[in-house]
């Protein structure tokens, strides 16, 4: 069974890593961002509970070692863990373990110098580790790997734990990252999600089958009372209104796009998967805080002045068996901060004035993931902004309009491309605020992040330029 979990659960009874073969007809790795490696064991099994409270159990093969417990292992004097470089030992660490030449060392271990010390929780989470029978592989290049990151929680070296989402160059300490109350977990498979991407879906999660989310779909609408046949009918009678919607979602679970989906053919909507202009309900998935995950379709919604709203509306529409008043279900908040976005860009769009980015011209500097860059150049020219193409178009249309000054801006990539030490993603960072800025002395304009477009349309105004 699988468990997903919180901070509260993470490392309850979970006191030993699963052991790997290196067999290829038998081993079921795979290899996700940062390296994760899930790793998947015949000899144990996990129980979870109704509470997500996991039970270990090991099977008693012999091929197997077994790390010592607390109580039958002191830590040596003087030990620190190679990988969090904490002398302590707590809930979120584990015991130390000491290994030597790819056994683990259990006895007559004079001095923690002469071993490779580490906390169990630390090599448990760290995504290349694993073993083969009572030998240990990958120890050396995952703390040589470790050794070139820093943690984003305590800016020291060793945070071989990376978030699961590949795009994200976060890593942590394990320690470290069991105090941040916000980080989600997947105990099945060893990953973490930081509290940024925490609303982002487990492989586990996305591939539950249909009747399973059924199942759930069922159970969140347990509440909801049965509908009469004259309620039943109402909505195929009803004209207009529900039949003019067209509903998109946004960061859904497989339960809520179920449900979405489930609604819209009650009541003759239109579901989209992907961001279309005759849109007019953006429903999103919320966090406890009421915060919505920032997706180019939230933005464009904002920009389009369409709802976006919680999947309560959903389910009040579906207890009242007919439309509800959306002001109430409207989101006001998303996961970097930004509030008041949705509601600003439905006034707006009521209006004549003119748009968010009006007069303003936009030039793309440096290296963009190309689907990226159209997403960006989508919400720039929904906003009223002008794009510009090329480096020599830039020049061009800067020097012939030096009278009228209008605003232009060279936007550099602040994303740190994938797989680059903390260092290297400096350098690389400061080698393309470097470029944008001889570009900017020649022409003499603005130089933004990329950023600063997103801030802009998720708070529908005009933020300092940053």
């Amino acid at each position: 069974m699988r468990c997903i979990v919180g901070r509260e659960d993470i490392f309850h009874e979970r006191d030993v890593k699963r052991k790997t073969r290196l067999s290829s007809g038998s081993s079921q790795m795979s290899l996700e961002s940062h390296g994760h490696i899930q790793l998947r064991c015949p000899s144990s099994e996990i129980v979870a509970n109704s509470n997500c409270n996991m039970e270990h159990k090991n099977s008693e093969s012999p091929s197997v070692a077994q790390p010592k417990s607390v109580s039958d292992q002191h830590a040596l004097k003087g030990s620190v863990c190679c990988f969090c470089h904490s002398p302590k030992t707590t809930k979120g660490t584990g015991q130390f373990l000491y290994y030597a030449n790819g056994k683990e060392v259990v006895e007559n271990v004079s001095s923690p110098s002469k071993v490779i010390c580490v906390h169990s929780k630390c090599i448990e989470w760290t995504p290349q580790v694993f073993y083969d029978g009572d030998t240990i592989k990958n120890l050396k290049s995952e703390l040589a790997r470790a050794a070139k990151l820093r943690c984003r929680s305590c800016g020291m070296k060793g945070a071989a734990l990376g978030c699961y989402v590949k795009s994200c160059r976060r890593s942590y300490h394990v320690p470290c990252a069991f105090e941040i109350q916000d980080c989600r977990w997947d105990m099945d498979n060893y990953l973490m999600l930081c509290p940024i991407h925490k609303s982002t879906k487990f492989p586990t999660e996305k591939s539950k089958s249909r009747k399973h989310v059924r199942r759930e779909v069922h159970r969140a609408t347990s509440d909801i009372p049965p509908l009469t046949t004259e309620q039943l009918s109402f909505w195929a009678r009803s004209s207009g209104g529900p039949k003019e919607w067209v509903l998109c979602g946004s960061a859904l679970s497989s339960e809520e796009k179920y449900m979405l989906v489930t609604f819209a053919n009650m009541c003759g909507a239109t579901v989209c998967k992907f961001w279309k202009p005759n849109v007019t309900h953006v429903v999103a998935a919320t966090d406890e805080k009421g915060a919505c995950t920032r997706t180019f379709k939230v933005l464009m919604a904002i920009l389009s002045g369409k709802w976006i709203l919680t999947m309560d509306w959903v389910k009040a529409c579906i207890a009242a068996n007919g439309p509800v008043k959306e002001e109430p279900y409207e989101i006001s908040l998303d996961n970097h901060g930004c509030s008041g976005g949705p509601k600003a860009g439905r006034l707006w769009a009521s209006t004549n004035v003119p748009k968010l980015f009006d007069g303003f011209r936009f030039y793309l500097s440096g290296d963009f993931v190309p689907t990226y860059k159209v997403d960006l150049l989508d919400l720039v020219e929904k906003a009223g902004g002008a794009s510009i193409q090329s480096k020599e178009q830039l020049v061009e249309q800067t020097h012939a309009a030096q009278e009228t000054h209008p605003p232009y801006l060279v936007v550099y990539n602040c994303d740190p491309p994938r797989g680059c030490t903390f260092e290297e993603e400096s350098n690389i960072l400061q080698q393309r605020l470097a470029e944008a800025e001889d570009l900017t002395k020649q022409i003499g304009c603005q130089v933004i992040q990329h950023t600063w477009i997103l801030e802009c349309v998720a708070a529908c105004k005009l933020v300092p330029f940053c």
